[in-house]
């Protein structure tokens, strides 16, 4: 019922919005707002659930917006702070990753300089409390939104550690935590790099792992864009200043005549590394900047499929109050909603109280380093490979190695559990949906692996099977993700 009375004041909203756009002609500017008032009056008079007018008028922002392009959208105040913090990589809480299991929450990654570092928690340890509670039975969202909370505020954490059942607690606070959308590997004399995104912290990253290439020597790249959504288009021009050679990175041409164009450059001489992009079908937006300026250069090339084609981008305003529109009006006799404008041309500081919501609108489009507009078109990769497919329902990248030393035996459970079932599944073994838990079904398994390995067999997960295991898991992604395997092979073709 609250999505139907939901979707019913969004509709009236937007058919405000609708008769005011198209009945009235345009020279009929200041009769707009006697119109929309008239409208929202019967709306608030007739409705039979209270409605209050702000929210039919962010409503009708939604339709004005809304109705433009795919990438164009009015967030209101909660949308916008779910957005910008998704932008910035980073959130308030400990660091951690978790997963589901019949106790709590497995622990499946601790992140780097985390306030769960510091505090000791492990991978594979179990939380079952948080702040006293039981969390058995709850959902994964739930444990972490209980987990959560504001910097510099404590979170006790109790766990299980291992084969024991007693519970060990931690005292945590509570800080910032840096995301990394940056995974990496070594292929012999290639790094292999994963970009998830473009957040605010991607050039830093992506920086840290050049270090490490450099430190080990490392000139070619393998630099993964495949399924990368874009985000800012300045993390994308900071990693192409580490890879493109001299000239330009992109151009923004804005429609506004408000607005210069933007031309970003490399200033590299020549760049120390050759890159093959891995790209398809969702590399898209920023990706498509970063990998057209390297394909452009001639500083590496594409493998894969050809990808997405959003060639446009957008910029985010900040959206007065129909209050706060009035008071700065009556100080500057200008009319303007955009909260941005106003501190550039008068120096006004807009408060956030004096904010209904943000637009993120579609503002230009942008060149390719050669001037291609590729909105709608893509980018063509130089070497065509199909992309991989999922075997049984599994992302052959999506398994992690298994590392951890402790041997797991029968109803144990962990990271490496899950990883075991996901690649013995792969293989045609007989295993339930891959979870942590090493039941009887998969120490069965285990037993005829370790026995077409002709290695002892246990049923257990020890460290030889681990590192067969991981061997296996080498191969397979080599066998299934065939566009990697041809990026690796065409730079080890290079001097």
């Amino acid at each position: 019922m609250k999505k139907i009375e939901k979707f019913c004041v969004c509709f009236l909203s937007f058919i405000i919005v609708l008769s005011y756009i198209l009945v009235l002609p345009v020279n009929a500017a200041g009769e707009y707002s006697d119109y929309l008032d008239s409208v929202m009056n019967m709306v608030l008079e007739r409705y039979y659930r209270d409605v209050t007018r702000e929210k039919l008028l962010e409503g009708a922002l939604k339709g004005i917006f809304g109705g433009l392009d795919d990438y164009t959208v009015f967030y209101d105040m909660e949308e916008a702070e779910s957005f910008f913090t998704s932008m910035e990589g980073n959130y308030q809480g400990i660091g951690v990753e978790i997963m589901q299991t019949s106790e709590g929450a497995l622990i499946t990654r601790v992140f780097d300089n985390s306030p769960a570092e510091s505090a000791g928690l492990l991978p594979d340890d179990i939380i079952v409390t948080v702040n006293g509670q039981d969390v058995k039975g709850l959902s994964t969202q739930d444990i972490a939104n209980l987990i959560k909370g504001e910097k510099g505020t404590i979170v006790e954490i109790g766990v299980i550690r291992g084969s024991s059942d007693e519970i060990i607690y931690f005292s945590v606070e509570r800080n910032v935590v840096n995301l990394s959308p940056v995974e990496w590997k070594i292929y012999d004399d290639v790094m292999y790099i994963k970009l998830e995104s473009f957040s605010s912290n991607s050039a830093h990253y992506f920086g840290q792992a050049l270090k490490e290439a450099d430190s080990r020597g490392i000139k070619k790249l393998v630099l993964d864009l495949r399924n990368n959504p874009g985000g800012e288009v300045s993390q994308a021009v900071n990693i192409a200043k580490f890879l493109v050679s001299k000239g330009i990175i992109t151009t923004l041409d804005f429609k506004s005549e408000e607005y210069q164009d933007v031309v970003y450059r490399s200033h590299l001489e020549k760049p120390k590394y050759v890159t093959a992009v891995l790209v398809n079908g969702n590399t898209a937006s920023a990706s498509e900047i970063l990998a057209g300026a390297i394909q452009d250069s001639g500083d590496g090339f594409l493998v894969g499929t050809k990808t997405f084609g959003k060639g446009v981008f957008q910029n985010v305003y900040p959206i007065l109050n129909p209050e706060a529109y009035e008071k700065y009006k009556s100080l500057c006799g200008e009319s303007i909603v955009d909260g941005y404008e106003w501190m550039n041309k008068y120096n006004i500081r807009v408060m956030q109280s004096d904010i209904i919501g943000w637009v993120k609108i579609t503002t230009g489009h942008y060149l390719t380093r050669n001037g291609r507009m590729i909105d709608g078109v893509g980018l063509i990769p130089d070497f065509a490979v199909e992309d991989y497919s999922l075997i049984e329902g599994i992302d052959i990248n999506s398994i992690k190695e298994l590392g951890s030393d402790r041997t797991i035996e029968l109803n144990g459970v962990g990271n490496d559990v899950y990883s075991c079932e996901k690649i013995l599944k792969i293989k045609g073994y007989d295993i339930d949906t891959p979870d942590n838990i090493l039941d009887a079904k998969t120490s069965d398994a285990l037993k005829k692996y370790q026995a077409d390995k002709g290695i002892k067999v246990t049923g257990v997960l020890d460290g030889t099977t681990k590192n067969k295991l991981n061997e296996d898991l080498n191969n397979l992604r080599f066998t299934i993700d065939k566009p990697l395997a041809k990026a690796i092979e065409l730079l080890k073709l290079l001097n």
